[in-house]
């Protein structure tokens, strides 16, 4: 054998060995070994015993052409056996990443088979070497960017509240898709007619699959936005709570004080010190005076939730500006309008506490039969710009996330009017509530 025969067959040899070690380490990191098993023995065992199996043949028997579907059958069998051995987990979570990373594997061998392989018979066999070996680094960096999507966003914790047939459903897409590709595989010499057959009953039996898939993804975002809303609305039950109990414990307390300063004044009077008195009168009424910043428009919930978010907007200091004009008696949906406000109002501090010189204007009044609720925050960069469809930054973006689609399922529910903006450095949210 010649030495550019010996390079071939290595470089061969060692990229087999390196879709094995991307596979076994993926899931070593989403299942961790067994107490009692060392990176040795999981790794080297395995690529020991594909080696002895698939290259045996090869090496042993005067160069005997294996057929490629041996070659997966080999590289399959021996990496499940290993992962079941060697891992923890059920094996209904390992066949998940099991299945998905080989179809993805199988899928990437086609294509390359399709493009370059069905030109082997008419190539010099030194250009095909080099092809070859060139395109070899296609699946490798697939399989690794595969590695990576799979360690992010994993399935196997999802079982758990999936039931049996889901659970078979999950498993059928990338074993169906696997199925096809293996049944065209030229080595198998299957009839074209039959693979036509048969690849189309394993495939079109995923339509119902993915519909059914997108359903559920449907009712599940459907749920968690309404139960967003729904814990928004406990929020404001226990805002009116809060408020409540907040009133009659001052109540309570100036009832008391009340008392005291009465008596005082009544002893002022019977001592007929007059002076005394005017100027204990003057200090209470300026004292009254000053410290009467909060919100009064006459519904006891919007002024109770507009003045405890200026005050957090104070504590962050964050300079604010509200104008607030409407009538006491207000006929609208309070549920929805009162969430609708609570989220502006945190997603507007929220993003004021990242500026330098942070600005929020309010403002709150009547026009053309509708309740309009405006917020304004200042803002160093253009939001639409960066981020167009508004979605939240923060890393846990399952959890977080639902405030805007809160906002405008509140104001479709109230027949309103909701619309974003950006305005001479202001990023402006404008909700408009009908009056009922």
């Amino acid at each position: 054998m010649s030495i550019a025969n010996i390079i071939y067959n290595y470089y061969d040899n060692l990229s087999s060995l390196i879709y094995i070690i991307i596979f076994l380490n993926m899931m070593d990191i989403l299942f961790k070994k067994k107490s009692n098993v060392s990176n040795l023995l999981y790794y080297g065992s395995t690529i020991v015993t594909f080696c002895l199996i698939y290259y045996y043949a090869e090496y042993y028997y005067d160069d005997i052409v294996v057929p490629y579907y041996i070659y997966f059958i080999t590289l399959m069998t021996v990496t499940l056996i290993a992962i079941v051995i060697f891992l923890e987990g059920s094996i209904e979570q390992k066949l998940i990443y099991y299945l998905y990373y080989f179809t993805v594997f199988k899928g990437v061998v086609f294509f390359l088979g399709g493009v370059v392989y069905s030109r082997e018979p008419v190539m010099a066999i030194n250009v095909y070497r080099i092809i070859n070996i060139s395109t070899t680094i296609i699946p490798i960096i697939v399989l690794i960017f595969f590695r990576k999507f799979c360690l992010k966003y994993q399935l196997h914790t999802a079982l758990a509240y999936l039931k049996s047939s889901q659970i078979v459903l999950m498993l059928y897409c990338p074993f169906s898709l696997f199925a096809s590709f293996q049944l065209a595989d030229p080595s198998l010499n299957i009839p074209y007619y039959i693979y036509i057959s048969a690849s189309s009953v394993l495939l079109v039996i995923n339509v119902p699959i993915f519909y059914y898939i997108f359903a559920k993804i449907g009712e599940s975002n459907e749920a968690r936005i309404t139960m967003g809303i729904a814990l928004a609305e406990t929020s404001q039950q226990l805002s009116r709570y809060r408020y409540s109990v907040i009133m009659e414990e001052t109540a309570r307390k100036e009832r008391h004080e009340l008392k005291n300063k009465y008596f005082y004044i009544q002893t002022l009077l019977k001592e007929n010190k007059l002076d005394v008195l005017d100027n204990f009168l003057t200090e209470h009424i300026g004292e009254l005076s000053v410290s009467d910043t909060a919100i009064h428009t006459g519904n006891s919930l919007i002024d109770y939730i507009l003045s405890s978010k200026l005050a957090l907007a104070k504590k962050h200091n964050i300079k604010t500006y509200s104008e607030i004009l409407i009538p006491e008696n207000l006929n609208i949906n309070e549920e929805y309008f009162c969430t609708v406000l609570l989220n502006l109002f945190d997603n507007a501090i929220e993003a004021s506490v990242k500026e330098e010189k942070p600005d929020i204007q309010i403002f709150l009044n009547i026009k053309n039969k509708y309740l309009v609720f405006c917020i304004k925050n200042k803002v160093s960069f253009d939001v639409f710009g960066k981020n167009p469809d508004l979605k939240t930054s923060k890393a846990d973006k399952d959890s977080h996330g639902l405030g805007m689609k809160i906002i405008r399922r509140a104001v479709k529910k109230s027949d309103g009017i909701f619309d974003t903006s950006m305005e001479s450095g202001y990023f402006t949210a404008t909700a408009m509530f009908p009056l009922l």
